[in-house]
């Protein structure tokens, strides 16, 4: 059975903020030289995995009725289908995973909304962190050093020209407007519909577990079995029965958590001074950045 952790991170992943990002935003030719000038130019296995976001659950009181009273008379499967219901409502989140991708570990911190706005960062080990806002109008993004030198080394620039893009880009806010195809690469994750489309699609063998709290909220285990391992998930028992946690443990390891159901997101621009515009440089994306 296919883990709805790899589903849901994967749908961030294959968003590739940090990976497609990086292709979209290099100069095509090689030409890092052009940064500098253009940059000028534009100045005007086994037990489920805790539920807890930094360390174990806490365990409840044994509970006759597990996950209290509106789910006390619900199967495990009943219990995933609804909260998936109740969770694909939210109109906004905030999601946090640490995950594998492409054998690498891969953190994400973003809160969305179904608008397609979003505020957050991706890091990847080995290329780097990428921090995004995106408004209705406007996408800001900012990569670090490992960010940029990573882009190069796709592009296989020079290590001058390297040094160049690093110098010009490193830790520095670009925008562009969010209409603005080069802008599509980044913007992926912002889906919070596709993101949360498989959530609570549970399977018939879904059993409940243990009672705890997830970041002080009561919840309740779900585990079933996945294609990768045990997958687990952890069901809000007080208010509505939001998926709080989804983990997977066994031949592949994930967790991804969500909260601040239907709280706005900040998607406010940068203050700071020192905005690249890729409006105003003209060209593709390769003659840009």
């Amino acid at each position: 059975m296919r883990s709805r952790t790899k589903t849901t991170t994967s749908a961030l992943a294959a968003a590739a903020l940090i990976g497609g990002g990086l292709a979209a935003c290099v100069p095509a030719d090689g030409r890092a030289s052009d940064v500098g000038s253009r940059a000028r130019a534009s100045q005007s296995p086994g037990a489920p995995a805790s539920p807890g976001a930094s360390g174990p659950a806490s365990p409840s009181a044994p509970s006759d009725a597990k996950g209290g009273p509106a789910l006390a008379g619900l199967s495990g499967a009943e219990i995933l289908t609804r909260a998936g219901e109740a969770t694909r409502k939210a109109q906004s989140m905030h999601v946090t995973a640490t995950v594998e991708y492409e054998a690498k570990p891969m953190r994400i911190d973003l809160s969305l909304d179904k608008k397609g706005n979003c505020n957050g960062a991706v890091r990847l080990d080995g290329m780097g962190k990428m921090d995004i806002i995106k408004s209705p109008d406007l996408v800001h993004f900012r990569g670090d050093a490992d960010y940029w030198r990573g882009a190069a080394k796709q592009k296989h620039a020079s290590q001058k020209q390297t040094d160049q893009m690093v110098a010009v880009l490193a830790d520095r806010w670009v925008k562009l407007p969010a209409a603005d195809p080069r802008a599509a690469p980044m913007t992926g994750s912002c889906n919070l519909g596709k993101l949360t489309d498989d959530l609570g699609k549970g399977s018939p063998l879904a059993r409940k577990g243990e009672t705890g709290t997830v970041d002080g909220t009561p919840a309740l285990a779900v585990t079933s079995p996945a294609r990768q391992g045990t997958q687990t998930d952890w069901i809000a028992t007080q208010g509505t029965p939001y998926i709080l946690k989804s983990s997977i443990s066994g031949d592949t390891t994930g967790a991804v958590t969500f909260s601040a159901f239907d709280v706005p997101v900040d998607t406010a621009s940068p203050k700071d001074s020192d905005v690249l515009d890729l409006s105003k440089t003209g060209g593709a994306v390769g003659e840009s950045v």
